[in-house]
Order: C-alpha cells, then structure tokens, then sequence
C-alpha cells in the first residue's frame, strides 16, 4: 500500500478545518488555534490546503468541455442554457481557511522562517484560489482578512479591478516563491515545493496576458475595465521569467527514458506510472488501488460510467509527421487514408494518447494482444483515449487505478515560456530547441519543414492547417507554439481555459466531431491491421449479418441516431451529431449568482447576463 499516511491526513485534517462561508467560524477553531504554536501543527494544518485541488476521481477529467472531445451528452454551459440561477463554483470557505490560517500564524515560538514557510504555502493556495475565481468570474472582491462580524461593511465590497486581482496573486506568488523552504521534489509530487510557485506564476501570467491581448477589443469589454497597470506584453514578460526560473535553477526536467513502442514510452509513462515521475511531474494527485481512489480506466473503457470522451478527428490531424513534416488525410491518388496509415509514422504522441494501429492490451490470461478502439460502447470516433488508463483490462470495471495523475509538470513550464517569448516576438532559435524542439524530439519527431520548424530552429511561415485553426493569428512561430500546446497537454486542463484567453471557444462548437475513415458499411472491419474483424457499421434497421452482432455499430438515421456517417470519396467518415452545442459570448466568464447579488447589490453583474 504506497503513501496512505499522507492521504489519511489529508482526508482527516479536511474534515477539521473547514468553514461555510466567509463569515463562519471554522469547526473545532480552538483545537485548531493550539497547532500553531508547533511547526508539526502548522505542518498538519497546512495539509487542509490541498483539499482544493481535483481530487482523483476529477483529475483526470478536466478536460471534458473541450473542442476535440466528442462525448455523448453535454450540459447546459455547453448549449449556451447556463443562467444566473444555474449551479456555480461561488464558494469562498477554501479561501477563509487560507486567511484563518495566515492570520493566526505569529505565534514566536515558531521561528520566524518556519512561519514563512508555511505562510508561503497558504499565500500559494490563495494565489491559486483567486487564479481559479479571475477565470471563471472575472473580477471579484480581493479579502485578505477573516470575516468575524456579520455585520462587517467590507462583506459588502464590490468586484476590485483585474489589476487588483493579478497583482496580489503575484505578490503571493512572489512570497511563496522566496519563503518555501522546500527547493527539492517531494515524495512523489503530492506536496508544493517553492518551484510550484514560479511555475504557477508563469501559468497566471500567461494566462491573463492573453487574456488582455485577445480580448481588447471586445464589444462586452471583458478585458479592458479597470487594466492600466500592467499590459499584455508585461505580463508575457513576468510568465517568461518566471518560467526561465525553473528552467535554469530548478530540480526538473523532461522525462525521456523510455523507447516508444505499442502505445507506451517515455510521454505516457508520466500518465501510467504507478510511483509519479518526479523528474518532469511537479505536482500530482496519488491514486490508490486498496481504498480505491483510482478510477481512470473505469470512466474511459466502460460502456456505462464515462461520457465515451474520445478524440475528433480534426485534431487528430494536427499532430506532425515523425519527419516533421504537416500530415495529410489523403493519399497521392487522393484517397483516404485508413486508420493504420493515420497513426504510422506520426508524433508518438498520438499513439500514447489514442488507441493507434500498434497498440496493445493485457487480456485476462495476462497476455498483452493487439487492442482495437471499442467502437460498440467506449468511442464516438475511433479515436479512443488511453492517455491516463491502464493498458490492462482487469482495471476497467472498478476503481482499481494506481496510477499517479500529473496536475503539474515540467513540459507545461517549458510551453509556458514558448508562449510568452513568441507573443513578444522575442523568441530565439536556442529559445525554441529548448522547448518545442525538445518536446518534439521526446515524441520522436526527427526534423521540420519551414513552415512547421525544425528541431532547432523556428518556422518562417505559417502552416496551412494549423493556421486555419486560429484564423487571427499570423506569426508562425505563435501558430506552431499552440499546436504543441494542444497537443502536448492534452487532457490535463488546459484546453477550455487556453481556448478562453485566446478568444477561440467557437472552436468547441465548429469542431464537425468527425471519426475514423470507414472504407465500407454493412461489411466486419480490420480497423487496426491485426487480422481480427473490430467494427460493422451498419445502416439498415438491423444487422445484416448476425454473426456479427457483437461488433456491430449501427450508424443509420431512421433510430433518431446521432453516430452517422459523412459519405467521403471511396467510403464515409464516422460522424458524430450532436445537437446543441453553443457558445455565446457572454459565457467567457461565468455569471455571478443572481442569490449573491441580492445579498451584495454593489456587485456587479457581468456582461450579457
């Protein structure tokens, strides 16, 4: 059994030192207020901090309103029906225990280095605390105290400026950076060190320095109301810096032990590792098979528990040639390319990411055999994630995971910084083969074109394809950054919030949700190459076949169906249709709760709600 003492406490110190809301006071605060007098009590109550984080039945799920993620139903943010009345995350008790904790801390008999730390810890969870509320909400009000008397006037404060927010955010950044005493790895990632910070910083910053870039001239104004003191390009400026920082003085680096082969190597191996790869991975959420905190395999190979979450085919075009070179759907002769020939010869990241042609599985007798996507119950598309699960079919019915999942790592530091010099069209060569070409270079990729970059040196001309993605974007070297972005980090939480800074959240509803080309229907199909017959996609009203039944697919209209096919030349394309998908513009920030707003009418509402 790994590392159950570290979960239990943090279960149990959960449970002692939570409040409801910003005017309560926390439960058992006396016992509470004697810990800090010891650094092992301020140690114990430091760990309730982490109870904000996605615990391990969400980490892993953090992507699933995404463009490239077809998925069988939807909600209601994700067909434009979210109103002010709709279920919201507007709680603030995480950040009452931060403040609680902050303020209590000055007991001297604590040295006052040791109380720095732990204040370095609480400032990192606070920061992290307002990053989460800026994105979803915008502005808020900015509280550094505890609220004691309900009758207290600043209860009744109104949102403070984006300034506001992001300046404190890194000046807790900053403290927690210069005060946690911790510089090296922790036991497998599960606790902060002082690199969390900077790298945290680097993501803030980037984040809102987008933000104010692409959304400057919005016609609701969300990025210019109370923002003149720092500019976009200041803040690509601090995310650089803060990102150099761990680059040149920090304990990490990429992971690339490993050769690539049957959809395993050293890029996937951060994701199925039973002990975290704390080489590359900064910070990540312990799973556990024995109290069965564990259940990435039972939510994306299970035809009843997960949403079928899978990946679209247009996104699957965006992964690179292992030449480098952009990739094709079609063959010389213009024809479609079947999927053994979509997933040879590609960024190895593609085959660690989906079920690929060469992918194998554990069967029950222990034998690893060739596994097709199961197109009868667990994909829309064909392309079938196996990016967090076990490549064993034992762990697909339960929460019997042990693999750690990453919720921080080094590659992200390394695009962070890509971002930030290529906005500011400050990048160099060397900047670049330090980060995309070293990425590319773990994913297998030997050289580039002019137009995608090379290992060592940027493009010189934007990419067709990646181009017609962001259609308002012209430098090349921006173009390619997002590519590797999008792909590199796929599924670990960062698309909808990328896709949000960079003004593109039509792309969740322009994404056709297209699969696998399909040379026949009404015919069993060898979709991966192996000798065995995967699918029959069928149109009629019944299977015309029956031996077949097992594998069959039914993609025809007259059921009220909503997996078709798009008619291609020499076949079809399997087609997700699903109606509804939306996207107005006021859903870039959530709406404030129409409850908190009669309780503090100096609120504000945000725009178009």
């Amino acid at each position: 059994m790994k590392r159950k003492i570290l979960l239990l406490s943090l279960l149990a110190v959960g449970c002692i030192f939570t409040g409801c809301d910003m005017d309560e006071e926390p439960q058992a605060a006396a016992s509470v207020s004697m810990s800090f007098g010891s650094e092992g009590g301020l140690k114990t109550l430091a760990y309730s901090f982490y109870n904000v984080l996605p615990d391990y039945s969400e980490a892993f799920k953090r992507n699933t309103t995404a463009d490239f993620g077809p998925k069988n139903s939807i909600g209601g943010m994700e067909v434009g029906a979210y109103t002010v009345d709709s279920s919201t995350s507007w709680s603030w008790t995480a950040l009452r225990n931060i403040n609680f904790f902050l303020e209590n801390n000055v007991d001297e008999k604590v040295s006052e280095s040791v109380r720095n730390n732990y204040n370095g810890i609480a400032r990192l969870f606070r920061a992290r605390f307002y990053f989460d509320k800026l994105v979803q909400y915008g502005p808020v009000p900015w509280i550094d105290k505890v609220f004691n008397d309900p009758e207290d006037p600043d209860l009744m404060n109104p949102q403070d400026s984006r300034d506001v927010i992001i300046k404190h955010i890194i000046e807790d950044l900053d403290f927690a950076y210069n005060n946690i005493t911790t510089t090296g790895v922790t036991t497998n990632s599960s606790l902060v060190n002082k690199w969390t910070a900077a790298a945290f910083k680097s993501r803030v910053c980037l984040f809102e320095a987008a933000w104010r870039k692409y959304h400057a001239n919005d016609a609701l104004d969300f990025a210019k109301t109370g923002c003149t003191e720092y500019s976009a390009n200041q803040l690509y400026e601090l995310a650089a810096s803060a990102a150099k920082e761990v680059m040149d003085n920090g304990p990490y680096s990429l992971n690339e032990a490993g050769v690539y082969a049957n959809g395993r190597g050293a890029y996937r191996e951060l994701f199925i590792s039973d002990n975290t790869v704390t080489k590359e991975v900064m910070l990540a959420i312990v799973t556990d098979k024995v109290l069965q905190m564990g259940e990435q395999n039972w939510w994306y190979n299970s035809s009843t528990y997960g949403p079928h979450f899978c990946m679209s085919r247009k996104f699957s075009q965006t992964y690179l040639n292992i030449d480098g070179t952009p990739y094709s759907e079609f063959n010389e002769d213009g024809s479609y390319k079947t999927f053994v020939q979509e997933t040879t010869d590609r960024d190895t990241r593609l085959n660690q990411t989906i079920r690929a042609y060469d992918y194998t599985q554990k069967n029950a007798t222990g034998t690893y055999v060739p596994t097709s996507a199961n197109f009868t119950g667990h994909t829309l598309t064909g392309y079938q994630f196996t990016k967090f699960v076990m490549d064993d079919t034992s762990y697909n019915d339960a929460r019997t995971n042990d693999n750690d999942i990453p919720i921080m790592r080094y590659a992200e530091v390394l695009l962070n910084y890509a971002e930030a010099k290529a906005e500011l069209g400050t990048m160099t060569d060397d900047d670049w083969a330090k980060t995309i070409g070293a990425l590319r270079k773990r994913a297998g990729i030997i050289d580039g074109t002019p137009a995608t970059g090379t290992l060592s040196t940027m493009p010189t001309s934007p990419e067709p394809y990646i181009a017609s993605y962001y259609p308002g974007v012209s430098s090349p070297t921006v173009l390619e950054v997002r590519r590797e972005r999008a792909i590199e980090l796929c599924l670990e939480g960062f698309r909808l919030t990328d896709l949000k800074r960079w003004n593109c959240c039509n792309l969740f509803v322009e994404d056709p949700w297209e699969g696998v080309f399909i040379p026949d229907l009404n015919t069993p199909l060898d979709m991966n190459g192996d000798g065995t017959k995967d699918a029959y996609f069928y149109n009629a009203d019944n299977i015309p076949d029956e031996q077949y039944k097992s594998i069959g697919v039914y993609v025809g209209t007259n059921k009220n169906n909503v997996l078709n096919v798009k008619a291609v030349n020499g076949g079809y394309l399997l087609q997700y249709n699903i109606a509804g998908r939306a996207w107005p513009t006021r859903q870039y920030l959530y709406p404030i709760p129409g409850t908190v707003i009669l309780k503090n009418p100096n609120l504000k509402q945000n725009p178009g709600w």
